[in-house]
């Protein structure tokens, strides 16, 4: 895969995660704070919704994280290699 491929999926993942995390947010506050229940609503079916959304947002969100910094540590490394095998010139 080549690295802006992987570039565009680590940005899709951050998208996933903030929307998910976001959605759970909003599920919990909603839900729990601002609608009156039609029938009995166990709070715990309301509570697993919105705390699964979050979890998937920060399992996504550190991943994505991850592969950023993993890249940025790659290219550095990249750098330092090509630096060492460049030829030196000797002004004598």
């Amino acid at each position: 895969m080549s690295n802006e491929k992987k570039m565009q999926l680590t940005r899709l993942q951050g998208i996933i995660a903030i929307a998910s995390f976001s959605a759970g947010v909003l599920i919990a506050c909603v839900c729990l704070f601002f609608i009156e229940p039609l029938g009995q609503i166990d709070t715990s079916a309301v509570s697993i919704v919105s705390e699964l959304l979050i979890l998937c947002g920060a399992i996504l969100g550190v991943k994505a994280s991850y592969d950023v910094k993993f890249r940025k540590f790659q290219a550095e490394l990249d750098q330092v290699l090509e630096n060492e095998n460049k030829p030196t010139t000797l002004n004598l």
